[in-house]
């Protein structure tokens, strides 16, 4: 049997071999990452460090005395998680289906928020070559949040700013 020394110098001779196989870090510094979303037909991205966490439509509770955007607050492992509307807050029009909706769980100045969106497309690469520098024409309620977008096969992506929306002094003030 070898010396245990001897060992871990095998060991570690082998790991070195093998991962000059794997992908490097490098390869990813020219890639995008974010979450497809869609509000009514509208279909955005997201920066996939703004979003934390995505659920189904958890049971809630109705609080009174706020506006019609903020759905209500739910029981998410023990914590509590405010509901909000995105499509009411932007638009005023009130999510259609309910059953079929998801929720971005966003985490912005350490205060978790859940955002109710229409659906969720998963994950959207793109490489940097694709940045847009012109934003694409879009709705002028959704204008505040976009800062970015990208371009891919005659299609633009509009990349959404959770937490601007957060900060922004209309959606802080959800009691009527």
């Amino acid at each position: 049997m070898n010396d245990p020394f001897q060992r871990l110098q095998e060991l570690e001779k082998l790991c070195i071999d093998r991962a000059a196989a794997l992908p490097s870090l490098d390869s990813s510094v020219n890639e995008w990452v974010g979450i497809g979303f869609n509000i009514g037909d509208i279909e955005l991205v997201s920066r996939m460090g703004e979003v934390i966490e995505i659920l189904d439509l958890p049971k809630y509770t109705k609080i009174p005395g706020v506006k019609p955007w903020l759905i209500g607050i739910a029981n998410v492992r023990g914590s509590l998680l405010p509901l909000m509307d995105l499509k009411g807050f932007i638009n005023s029009d009130e999510l259609v289906n309910k059953k079929n909706c998801r929720v971005l769980v966003v985490r912005h100045k350490g205060i978790n928020t859940g955002l109710v969106v229409d659906g969720v497309s998963g994950l959207k690469y793109f490489s940097l070559e694709e940045q847009a520098y012109e934003l694409p024409s879009i709705d002028l309620t959704l204008k505040p949040y976009i800062k970015q977008a990208f371009h891919r096969e005659e299609r633009d992506w509009p990349v959404f700013s959770f937490h601007t929306l957060i900060d922004d002094e209309r959606f802080l003030q959800a009691s009527l």
